[in-house]
Formats: C-alpha cells, sequence, structure tokens
C-alpha cells in the first residue's frame, strides 16, 4: 500500500464499519431490480452494482453499447462469454458476434479459438487445456485492468486469493484506484461480511449509477 493512501484507506474503512452498523441487515428479499443504495438493506444493490461495473468496463474498453451487453446477457449469452468473444476479437481480427456464432457451433472457446493466430501469454496457455469460461474470462478481465486501469497483477492475483470474484475483482481494483490502494484493502471489509458494496460506494460518495462514469473516466487517463 502507498503510505500516502494510509490515512484515506482507513478513513474509508472506518466510514465501511459505521454504515454497515448503522443499517438493518434484515429486511426484503434481495431483488436485481434494486438499482440503489438503501441504508435499510444494504446489501439489495450489490448484484446491480457488480453486474453493472462489469458491463462498464466491457463497453470502455472494447467499444460495444452497454445496453448492447445487457441485451446480450439478458437473451442468454454469459458474462463470461461476452468477455472472452470481445478480448479476443480484435487479436484474432473477427467481430466479436463472430466468436460467439463460432463457440456456440462447437461448444467450447477451445473448438472455436484453436488454431486462430494473435493469441499470447496466460490465455494462449489456458486455452489448449480446455480452461473453463471463467477462467478465461478472469484472464481477459485482468488483461484490461492492467493494461488500461494501471492495476498491479499481483494485486489482483492476491484479491483473487482472498476470494473475490471475477466482478468484484474489477470493482475493487476500481475502488483500489481511486484510494491508492490495494484491492485486497477494500475487497476485505466486504468478504469479512463487515461492509456491502453498496456501502463501500457510498463512503466514497458514489452512487451505482456513477459507475459508468468512473469507469470511462479511468481507462480514459
Amino acid at each position: 500500500m502507498k503510505t500516502r493512501a494510509l490515512p484515506v484507506t482507513l478513513a474509508l474503512l472506518a466510514l465501511l464499519s459505521a454504515a454497515t452498523a448503522a443499517a438493518d441487515p434484515t429486511g426484503p428479499c434481495h431483488c436485481y431490480r434494486a438499482r440503489t443504495f438503501d441504508p435499510a438493506n444494504p446489501e439489495a444493490a450489490d448484484p446491480y452494482i457488480l453486474a453493472t461495473v462489469r458491463s462498464s468496463l466491457l463497453s470502455a474498453a472494447f467499444g460495444p453499447p452497454k445496453r448492447e451487453l445487457v441485451g446480450a446477457a439478458m437473451t442468454g449469452t454469459s458474462p463470461e462469454d461476452l468477455w472472452i468473444a470481445h478480448w479476443a476479437a480484435p487479436r484474432v481480427g473477427l467481430e466479436a458476434a463472430a466468436l460467439l456464432e463460432a463457440k456456440a457451433a462447437r461448444g467450447s472457446w477451445k473448438a472455436a479459438l484453436a488454431g486462430r493466430p494473435g493469441l499470447a501469454g496466460r490465455f494462449a496457455e489456458a486455452l489448449p487445456r480446455g480452461a473453463p469460461d471463467v477462467e478465461l474470462a478472469a484472464i481477459a478481465v485482468d488483461d484490461v485492468l492492467v493494461g488500461r486501469l494501471g492495476a498491479d497483477p499481483a494485486e489482483l492475483a492476491a484479491a483473487r486469493v482472498a476470494g473475490a470474484s471475477t466482478t468484484e475483482t474489477i470493482l475493487a481494483a476500481l475502488l483500489a484506484a481511486r484510494l491508492g490502494t490495494a484491492p485486497a484493502t477494500v475487497l476485505a471489509p466486504v468478504k469479512a461480511g463487515k461492509a456491502t458494496w453498496g456501502v463501500a460506494l457510498q463512503a466514497l460518495g458514489l452512487a451505482p449509477r456513477d459507475l459508468d462514469g468512473v469507469v470511462r473516466q479511468a481507462l480514459s487517463r
């Protein structure tokens, strides 16, 4: 952690603890349609928060309209497939839609991308052994977080070891970049059950609707 960021990080953790203590953990069923933070039900908006930051990063990094990505997910295309297709498309010289069609026809990314030039690094190593889609998507996401956001690969790995999903890794890295700290530091109170992602955003003066702009601003630097 950067020394100059320590006071900010400690302040964030204090805010997280205070906001969580003030919130009533019991409430109505958590619903994906909850798109705003409700202190009386602090976890309700978390699924939306994580989904929107994942789509925002993919849209900002590769250009597809966010509405198009959301529509694809709603009609059955997995977030992992969307990430793999859009990440691989410029590398192999094809459109993401063509890669998604190839995957659907051939049954796996290993078969759909076999023999195509342009793939390298961890992705190219994982593909021939038939790595699961969640692993391939995580590699694609980490590549964007490192290359476009300036995240430290070792810090992303530490967040994943601490239990972060790919969507949680995205949000933790994004918020960590604003604070000048490590993703695992942002992740810790959430994984410990002391805070929610909605609480974390509120502590930074952000609402779920702000995330798309935050993502695009971060990638434009």
